[in-house]
């Protein structure tokens, strides 16, 4: 792991932060629930969509295709998009 990489993961945000981030950014739909099929691959240097942090080269990189726009989040923050958008459209029915 870079040094800028240890660095930003002792800065992390823990998983229930990110959490309930998650859960009011798409209770106010200001994310979008996650739908369909993502691609994975190694860090760009482009902002997470979830928690905002640049996404290095040595992260994993999830790639969601939305319409017309694609949206980059880290792995752990993706998993974390993924299962509170699955949790907010069963509570929707």
């Amino acid at each position: 792991m870079s040094t800028r990489s240890q660095d930003q993961a002792l800065h992390a945000p823990s998983d229930e932060r990110v959490r309930r981030e998650v859960r009011a950014r798409l209770t106010d739909r200001r994310l979008p629930l996650l739908e369909g099929l993502s691609k994975s691959h190694r860090g760009t240097g482009r902002p997470c969509i979830v928690c905002r942090r640049p996404i290095d080269a040595a992260d994993v990189e999830r790639e969601v295709t939305g319409i017309e726009v694609v949206l980059t989040a880290h792995e752990l923050c993706y998993k974390i998009w993924r299962e509170e958008s699955d949790a907010q459209r069963k509570g929707a029915r």
